[in-house]
């Protein structure tokens, strides 16, 4: 049995923890951890006066409250509180200040660091926050430690804050990023520091595509590419002994998804005009490979190997002839409902039916050339949406 692992991503506030680690675990496979919005959520229900509380009431409280993780209906990591999912109500800048100030008591810091050794003991996780590399998760596989400049942490923040419609003042909220820092760096119980086995990465002049494949190289580096899908093999064709294995989706929810694949026929002028003419022996090329790249899309699981068999809902072939250079471009589109994606379908119906065109025109042409076969569109599914 594959033991659970931790991946650790600590930093401050605006450094775009959040949103990298929900995507290197989406990448990976495995659960996404906030320990942030646990904080925000504690701070929320217990206020300001939880400060003034006596330690033994406050970590009474702190202990009622269960945190669990959940997929939700498109298989994404969801935190729960006692039962109901953690919301966008803990992103406000109120709950920001309450959680920078709950943190500094250590009874709720032991109750939650408990809670999130709990989590991690059950599930491989990323965990984000400020001392998961150095107080919670010390034995992680692989630790972060993302830092960038006040000003551009606040900048991001405050672009933020428009997008969502709110009021905000640059300068206010780059007080408050000062003022947070100041905490979190300055408190004397588990104040926020990189671990000293951490990967630190500035990603102050970095996009976050480029912070994330540093993150990803990162990992496996630390696994080796093999080690690493023995260690998350939810999402791999190699079971723990090396294996090869059909990937077990019966735990993932139905969705709508959508891919769109695209292949060129070239051939020469002549016979692209006997093409759009019909005067080809074969007869009508296209209508032939419409059919044909349909049919091969309902039976791509026959065709590679471990693919799943899918109740396709939707398959189509478009074509578009090309005068200049003399080629025809094909387009296929398949739709399902299901709990994997169709993009293999999709690759598959292109491929055929430009196959086919070369098979009916081939009497004539034996030099045609078939190229740039792409997937170009796939939607649905936890890896979200593709556009090339």
């Amino acid at each position: 049995m594959n033991r659970p692992f931790v991946i650790t991503i600590d930093g401050p506030a605006g450094v775009g923890k959040s949103t990298l680690a929900r995507r290197l675990a989406a990448e990976l496979g495995i659960a996404y951890l906030d320990t942030g919005a646990m904080y925000r959520a504690l701070g929320l229900a217990l206020g300001a006066e939880a400060a003034d509380l006596p330690e033994e009431e406050l970590r009474r409280r702190c202990a009622a409250f269960q945190f669990t993780l959940h997929r939700d209906k498109n298989s994404a990591w969801v935190l729960y509180c006692d039962g109901k999912p953690v919301g966008e109500e803990i992103r406000s800048e109120r709950a920001g200040r309450l959680a920078s100030l709950v943190a500094r008591l250590p009874a709720l810091r032991s109750e939650l660091q408990a809670a999130q050794q709990r989590l991690g003991s059950g599930v491989s996780l990323v965990a984000e926050g400020r001392d998961m590399g150095t107080r919670v998760f010390p034995n992680a596989r692989r630790k972060f430690f993302l830092d960038a400049r006040p000003e551009v942490r606040a900048e991001r923040r405050f672009k933020e804050l428009q997008a969502k419609g709110e009021e905000a003042d640059f300068d206010t909220v780059l007080a408050n990023i000062l003022s947070r820092d100041k905490q979190d760096r300055e408190r004397a119980v588990d104040p926020l520091r990189p671990a000293h086995d951490a990967v630190r990465v500035d990603t102050s002049d970095l996009e976050l595509d480029g912070v994330l494949r540093v993150l990803i190289n990162s990992v496996h580096a630390a696994f080796g590419r093999e080690g690493l899908r023995r260690a998350s093999p939810a999402f791999s064709h190699l079971a723990g002994d090396g294996s090869l294995h059909m990937v077990d989706v019966g735990d993932k929810l139905e969705t709508r998804r959508v891919a769109r694949a695209r292949a060129v026929v070239e051939m020469s002028a002549s016979t692209l005009d006997l093409l759009k003419r019909e005067a080809l022996p074969k007869g009508d090329v296209l209508a032939v490979a419409k059919v044909a790249g349909i049919m091969a899309a309902k039976r791509t699981w026959e065709l590679i190997p471990l693919s799943h068999p899918l109740m396709i809902n939707y398959a189509d072939i478009r074509f578009e002839i090309r005068d200049e250079p003399p080629s025809v471009l094909l387009e296929s589109e398949v739709h399902v409902s299901g709990k994997t994606g169709v993009e293999m379908e999709a690759i598959m119906a292109v491929q055929v039916a430009a196959a086919t065109i070369y098979d009916m025109a081939k009497a004539v042409q034996k030099d045609m050339i078939i190229r740039d076969v792409r997937l170009v569109y796939k939607s649905g599914g936890k890896s979200g949406d593709f556009q090339a």
